[in-house]
């Protein structure tokens, strides 16, 4: 049997100025935000966020661990990482070549959840502390595997002064100066 349609009434107009007041007030907030002297800010490079101990950021490859398992292409939830074929000279072999897969990432994609480096099963792959890099075109973010087998470079990871983020009951998010030897 066809479902029965159901005629729904519109909500009651409550006046024309009450969306115009809507507007007014969030306005009067973004211009208090604005002018408030104790926004917090980051002005990047001159200060860059200080991260805790086990921060997930970009992956890299120790290519010597790795054992070609797939294990990390197979578990990627957004598919960034795949595995390419490689031909490398066969040891047993000599003169002959063998196909071996090797993975690598495309940054495009990848959310940093780090399933891939928690599921390795030799620790081939790990984290570096930092995710914030700038790239000129998204071509950049599709790593090979000579990319992905060292650190990207971060020049202001060692520049400006390090902050933290902590929660202030009165006024919510503030920004403050992190100590070196903070843990």
């Amino acid at each position: 049997m066809p479902a029965r349609p159901v005629a729904k009434a519109l909500p009651k107009r409550r006046g024309l100025f009450e969306g115009f007041k809507g507007n007014i007030a969030a306005i009067s907030l973004g211009v208090k935000y604005l002018i408030d002297p104790k926004r917090f800010t980051l002005i990047y490079p001159n200060e860059y966020i200080k991260l805790d101990p086990g921060y997930r950021g970009f992956i890299v490859l120790e290519k010597k661990k790795c054992i070609n398992c797939s294990s990390c292409a197979r578990i990627c939830p957004a598919a960034a990482m795949k595995m390419i074929k490689l031909p490398e000279p066969d040891p047993r072999h000599p003169g002959k070549t063998k196909i071996k897969l090797w993975p690598v990432i495309n940054y495009q994609r990848c959310i940093f959840c780090g399933y891939c480096v928690d599921v390795c099963p030799t620790e081939a792959l790990y984290h570096v502390p930092y995710h914030d890099i700038v790239y000129e075109n998204l071509a950049e973010m599709d790593w090979d595997l000579e990319t992905f087998t060292k650190p990207p470079d971060y020049p202001t990871a060692s520049e400006g002064m390090p902050v933290k983020y902590i929660v202030d009951e009165e006024r919510g998010l503030v920004k403050v100066k992190a100590q070196e030897g903070e843990q």
